[in-house]
C-alpha cells in the first residue's frame, strides 16, 4: 500500500525570508503585494493623521504651510499610487486568476515577481523623496508647477518621467 504524500500549500512551503522573496507561487506574491499594500496603507494614513492634526484647529499652528502642501501630496501620492490602484489587481489578480482559469501558476512567474520588486522599488523611491526635502506639487505633478515652480525633488518621486528631458530654466 502506497501513501500519497501531502502536499504542501502555499503556507506550508519552507518558510524563511529566501524563500518568500525568491519565491515564484503566484500565491506567494499576491501575499508580498499584501503585506506591502498594508504598509503603504499605514504610511498614507500617518501622512492623513498629520493632514488631520493640522485641520484640527483654525490657525494651523502645527505645521508649517510648506510642510502642509509637502504632506498632502505624499499622502495623495501614496494612496493613489501605492495603494489604491495595485491593491485588486495585483493581490486578487495574482492570487486568484490562476485558480479561476484552472492553471498552475501564472505564464511568467519570474516576472510576475520582478513585478512586485520594482513595485516596492518605486515606493522607496517616493518616500526617499520625503527624505530629500519632500514635494509639494500635488499627487498630479501637473507640469508648469513640478517643473517650474517647484524647488523640491520631484526627479526622484517622477523618476522615470525624468529621462525625457531636462528641466528648463
Amino acid at each position: 500500500m502506497s501513501t500519497v504524500p501531502k502536499r504542501q500549500s502555499y503556507l506550508d512551503a519552507p518558510y524563511g525570508i529566501a524563500s518568500w522573496l525568491l519565491t515564484k507561487d503566484h500565491k506567494r506574491i499576491a501575499m508580498l503585494y499584501l503585506i506591502s499594500i498594508t504598509i503603504f496603507f499605514a504610511i498614507g494614513g500617518l501622512f492623513a493623521l498629520g493632514i488631520r492634526l493640522e485641520l484640527i484647529t483654525p490657525k494651523g499652528d502645527l505645521l508649517t504651510a510648506d510642510t502642509y502642501n509637502k504632506m498632502f501630496t505624499l499622502h495623495g501620492v501614496i494612496m493613489i499610487f501605492f495603494f489604491l490602484i495595485p491593491s485588486i489587481p495585483a493581490t486578487l489578480g495574482n492570487f486568484f486568476i490562476p485558480i479561476m482559469c484552472g492553471t498552475k501558476d501564472l505564464a511568467f512567474p519570474r516576472i510576475n515577481l520582478l513585478s512586485w520588486y520594482l513595485y516596492v522599488i518605486g515606493g522607496i523611491l517616493a518616500l526617499g523623496a520625503t527624505a530629500g526635502g519632500g514635494l509639494d506639487t500635488g499627487w498630479t505633478f501637473y507640469t508648469p508647477y513640478s517643473t517650474l515652480g517647484s524647488n523640491t525633488n520631484v526627479t526622484l518621486a517622477a523618476w522615470p518621467r525624468s529621462s525625457q528631458g531636462s528641466r528648463p530654466s
